[in-house]
């Protein structure tokens, strides 16, 4: 958890530092769309717009996974009740 903080805190301040650095405005131009601002503001959201992008790329792939997953989980929980089942109905001695 520690490492986290920590980690959290060292990002946090290259971001500042980023910010602080890069405070030049300037003009984005999309089609007919237009925006002017900050540099570091800009480079924010699309790196926060390119994170949702990645995200939603593999969400398809992680929920395929997520629910093999719980089909296995299943599957061995069933396999060990039929396992626990047999065991009990053998006599001692005998397996």
């Amino acid at each position: 958890m520690r490492l986290f903080i920590v980690l959290a805190l060292v990002i946090a301040i290259a971001i500042i530092l980023f910010a602080m650095q890069n405070s030049a405005i300037v003009t984005i131009s999309f089609l007919s769309f237009h925006y002017t601002g900050s540099l570091a503001l800009i480079v924010a959201v699309l790196f926060t717009l390119g994170l949702l992008a990645g995200l939603l790329v593999s969400l398809p792939s992680l929920l395929k996974k997520h629910l093999d997953l719980r089909e296995h989980k299943k599957k061995i929980k069933r396999l060990e009740e039929n396992a626990s089942k047999n065991s009990l109905s053998k006599p001692d001695g005998q397996e």
